[in-house]
């Protein structure tokens, strides 16, 4: 069995986080969004605080989580026979690609050695610009300035870019261990017979 590469173990060992997006955003962002759908339809929100904090848990729970979550399902794409690229795999072929960006000529095909099979140059540019696609919507609809944006993508890629070398680190430790193991399982058996019997 050959050895798994850092992407194939990554898409393994990685938390992913939450699942349910309202989750993902929590509940403060969640009800900032609310506030401003709210606004935006032309409602106030003035008046008895009690009155107004109602409206806002009635259409967070009843308008925009549904929303939210509706919305995130437009982000899976038809089933037309293609293996479908889950939006963890893609933030991590956008953190390697970015691990790789400022220093080098062609940091989609070192990101896509560094990851190791099934990772190609042309998965990485395409997941990259999917991601940067992706977000930018997210972002913008969260009501995010473009450098609030930038900001927040940066972070979750730099949290992806450090997890994935904490773990090829680990899979480098694990390797060298296996090989150390190999070596002394070899030398051990070879120098057993050396040895006279007393």
């Amino acid at each position: 069995m050959a050895a798994q590469s850092l992407l194939q173990r990554a898409l393994t060992d990685l938390d992913r986080g939450p699942h349910d997006i309202v989750e993902l955003f929590g509940s403060a962002k969640v009800r900032e969004i609310t506030v401003a759908a709210l606004r935006g339809t032309g409602c106030k929100l003035e008046g008895d605080t009690e009155t107004v904090e109602r409206l806002i848990e009635y259409a967070t729970r009843f308008v925009i989580e549904p929303w939210l979550r509706e919305w995130r399902g437009s982000f899976e794409p038809a089933n037309l026979g293609r293996p479908r690229t889950d939006l963890f795999e893609i933030v991590i072929y956008a953190a390697a690609r970015h691990r790789f960006g400022g220093e080098h000529r062609n940091p989609a095909a070192l990101a896509a050695k560094w990851l190791g099979e099934p990772a190609t140059k042309d998965k990485v540019e395409k997941r990259e610009k999917r991601f940067r696609r992706i977000f930018s919507r997210v972002y913008a609809l969260a009501g995010l300035s473009r450098a609030e944006a930038a900001e927040q993508s940066a972070r979750i890629l730099l949290d992806v870019i450090l997890d994935l070398e904490k773990l090829d680190a680990k899979m480098a430790a694990e390797r060298a261990a296996t090989s150390r193991a190999k070596r002394d399982a070899r030398h051990g058996s070879f120098s057993a017979r050396l040895v006279p019997a007393p």
